[in-house]
């Protein structure tokens, strides 16, 4: 106890005892650790763990490997859904990412089926989509610096452009969201003398020469826009059925052009055909139009022409028998039918001597009392012409044996070059274009 007390003893103690420890616990340096041990203690610091991706990388990975995996196709049952989340969920991902996937969308749907470009068209942010891409597609080609990046979301706009069924007058419906950002894309291609601007002027030009050549839409009429207003709401009124008492049943379908685009591109179509130098005709056809396409039995076509199965220029072409329901399209056949039968009166001769139907003719026989041998000249006729053309073709060419013969023997004779017999082969197209626009979707689908 009284050691205890003694402030030096206490303090030797105390050394003594830090040095026993710092022997027992100092490491052992006369061996070196192995390969192993140091790769083990990399491994257990996390020196050599990957980096892991951001979660807005990761949502982009997930988001664009759906179209990787489906062909750079979209299915129409997954058009919604696809498009909400570009939508609602792309802008937390970042500019780049964003802007990459909602291109990438966009030229996914060029792409993809017929009744999914349509369910694209008919979706209320389908087509505001689109003029947003290629409004910031333009606003980076407009600024300095690099335009790899703007060019490929320009070339993703240009190929959904040119595979959706839009005219003219569906253009100027949308002129603020899509119209005007693509006048800027053809004026910047047009005055810019860049690679990038070369390589975006072919399909910006095609697109041009293909709406010009449609009339002007009825919005922008000036001398007959009151008369063409009325005909477009004619023929919007015939699309609804909503010509006849009571409305004809109108089949829902998801797959269907904006019942006022389709006015427009009919309307358009029919004055392109009559123009302004024949207004009466021009309304004369909107009013048949209207009547037949609100038939009750009519539903069909209604259907076919929202489905965009039928033009607008085909529809504009089409008189009353060919818009006719099918039922009354076969009613009339069957009386146009009958009637040529009944109009047709055959005539009758009689057979004399000479006539050369083989038996010879009594000139004693009392023709007062004996019924006359009657024939019928264009029966014999056809009958003659029929059994010449059978006798032509049994002594004409031999025939030809088939292409693989039974017997290995045998050889296939040559035909000649050129020869009626065998059709063409046409050329197979060229992958190209198709090889092109998979390019601008791979490096949308990459990281940026």
């Amino acid at each position: 106890m009284a050691d205890d007390g003694d402030p030096s003893k206490r303090l030797a103690s105390d050394v003594l005892a830090a040095e026993e420890s710092s022997k027992r616990h100092k490491p052992d340096l006369s061996r070196a650790k192995t390969q192993e041990e140091e790769l083990d203690d990399l491994i257990e610091s996390g020196l050599l763990d990957e980096p892991s991706d951001p979660p807005e990388e990761v949502a982009r990975q997930t988001f664009a490997g759906q179209f990787s995996s489906n062909a750079f196709r979209v299915e129409e049952e997954d058009l919604p859904k696809l498009l909400a989340e570009v939508l609602e969920q792309g802008p937390a991902w970042g500019g780049t990412r964003y802007w990459r996937c909602a291109a990438l969308f966009v030229g996914c749907i060029g792409r993809s089926t017929r009744s999914c470009r349509i369910a694209f068209v008919a979706h209320p942010q389908g087509l505001t989509l689109l003029g947003l891409v290629l409004k910031e597609a333009v606003a980076r080609l407009e600024a300095p610096g690099l335009h790899q990046e703007a060019s490929m979301l320009a070339l993703a706009c240009l190929t959904c452009l040119k595979a959706l069924p839009l005219g003219r007058a569906s253009l100027w419906e949308h002129r603020q969201a899509l119209g005007k950002p693509f006048d800027q894309l053809h004026k910047w291609c047009s005055k810019d003398r860049s690679a990038v601007a070369a390589e975006l002027r072919g399909p910006t030009l095609e697109l041009c020469r293909r709406w010009k050549r449609q009339p002007k839409p009825a919005a922008q009429e000036q001398t007959h826009k009151a008369l063409r207003g009325k005909v477009l709401e004619l023929i919007a009124s015939g699309l609804q059925g909503r010509g006849t008492s009571p409305a004809s049943p109108f089949p829902a379908s998801p797959a269907q052009l904006p019942n006022n685009l389709v006015a427009a591109e009919v309307e358009s179509a029919l004055w392109g055909r009559y123009g302004a130098s024949n207004t009466s005709e021009y309304r004369q056809h909107a009013r048949m139009l209207r009547a037949n396409l609100a038939l009750p039995g009519n539903a069909e076509l209604r259907a076919k022409i929202l489905a965009g199965d039928l033009k607008a220029e085909e529809l504009a072409g089409m008189d009353s028998s060919a818009l006719a329901p099918d039922e009354v399209q076969k009613q009339r056949r069957e009386v146009q039918k009958q009637a040529m039968k009944e109009a047709v009166v055959e005539e009758l001769l009689p057979v004399r001597m000479g006539d050369g139907d083989g038996s010879p003719f009594d000139p004693s026989a009392d023709l007062n009392t004996a019924p006359l041998v009657w024939r019928s000249p264009t029966k014999e006729a056809k009958t003659e012409s029929q059994d010449a053309a059978e006798e032509e073709g049994a002594t004409g060419l031999p025939m030809v044996p088939p292409p693989t013969p039974f017997r290995l023997a045998v050889a296939t004779p040559a035909m000649e070059p050129g020869s009626p017999d065998i059709p063409e082969m046409l050329a197979t197209p060229g992958p190209e274009e198709d090889d092109d626009v998979l390019a601008v979707l791979r490096f949308l689908a990459s990281p940026p």
